[in-house]
């Protein structure tokens, strides 16, 4: 049954990268060169309506069901407010492997075609980009990948292998290598926290705050917003001397990742306290007739048994083997956005 549910989970996956990728090649043929229904056909069609149908078609049978299996559950106050913290860590922590990648392949001859260096400012396209970059990507794309692959997934046994496939695939769905490596890496990231607290929203948070702050620091760069100068000039005063900006950035990358194990544990340990407060809330049987009471005690244990924070750590390292089948659609996924993925690099060095 499970490797059946994975099999399906696999198929639609397989779908919405075949999708991207010729939505990708319409772009680039000019047959699809308005960027905006471009973004609105990748995010909301392919990354969210498609697979919400399908899987809920095909394995869940309900939307209630499907929501419930992509990690749709209750965080509390706090968790949203580490999240948010999280997604500010995450956005430096990637902006470094960003940097770090780039220089990298920039040794290949690599050049990115798509950069520009000129902003024509409007609030309208600022309002786009805002909606394009920031809000459709944190919960599509996370639909998609933490959502459907992973926790999805992971009720298919073998967490640890889905989640490092989600993470590998959502850098490949990208299907540009400048955003391959870090957005791999970011993947990992998210998708990490999103297993210990058993719930999708934390990386929808940190997806939408890492994209925020990358469009605001982008367009601040041109237009002299608030902060935004002020680390531009920072960053050009560490490059300024190569010994200053190894030792600030080895510094800066050991803090992040200290802060990044730190807020991650706070959100296990909350996730935790969230499930036990529900329990102890099913438990005020005082009073109750029996076979009520009964119920409650029984659906207390169904939540302990369900918080995957008490038990990532048994789970994480599950061996299930997946079918063949299964197999042959992730890996064609793997193929088809590492092929296209590569094509760019090429076409970056012609």
């Amino acid at each position: 049954m499970k490797n059946k549910t994975f099999f399906k989970i696999n198929i639609i996956y397989f779908i919405a990268m075949i999708l991207v990728a010729l939505i990708f090649i319409l772009g680039y043929l000019g047959f699809l060169q308005n960027e905006y229904i471009s973004s609105f056909l990748i995010q909301i069609m392919v990354m969210f309506a498609i697979p919400l149908l399908m899987y809920t078609m095909f394995v869940s049978k309900s939307f209630k069901q499907t929501f419930k299996d992509t990690g749709f559950k209750k965080i509390s106050g706090r968790m949203i407010v580490v999240a948010i913290v999280l997604g500010i860590v995450l956005y430096f922590i990637n902006n470094f492997v960003a940097q770090f990648f780039s220089s990298i392949i920039s040794i290949f001859g690599y050049e990115n075609i798509g950069q520009t260096t000129t902003v024509t400012f409007s609030y309208e396209l600022l309002f786009r980009e805002f909606l394009l970059s920031c809000v459709l990507p944190g919960f599509c794309e996370e639909f998609l990948h933490r959502g459907i692959m992973l926790h999805a997934g992971k009720k298919c046994g073998n967490t640890r292998y889905v989640l490092i496939c989600s993470s590998i695939l959502f850098g490949l769905m990208h299907l540009n290598i400048n955003q391959f490596f870090y957005a791999a890496i970011l993947g990992f990231l998210m998708g990490y926290v999103s297993m210990v607290s058993d719930s999708i929203y934390p990386s929808m948070i940190i997806h939408f705050m890492n994209n925020f702050l990358n469009t605001y620091f982008y367009y601040g760069y041109y237009l002299n917003w608030p902060f935004a100068t002020f680390i531009n000039d920072l960053q050009a005063l560490i490059m300024s001397n190569i010994f200053v900006f190894i030792i600030v950035n080895t510094l800066l990358m050991f803090m992040l990742i200290a802060l990044y194990i730190y807020l991650t544990r706070v959100i296990a340990k909350e996730r935790v306290r969230y499930d036990v407060k529900k329990i102890i809330s099913c438990l005020e049987i005082n009073n109750l007739p029996i076979e009520e009471a009964q119920n409650k005690i029984n659906q207390a244990n169904q939540i302990l048994q369900k918080s995957e924070s008490l038990k990532f750590k048994n789970t994480v390292s599950s061996g299930t083997r997946f079918s063949f089948l299964s197999q042959v659609f992730i890996i064609s996924s793997f193929i088809l956005g590492g092929l296209i993925t590569i094509s760019t690099f090429i076409w970056g060095i012609i």
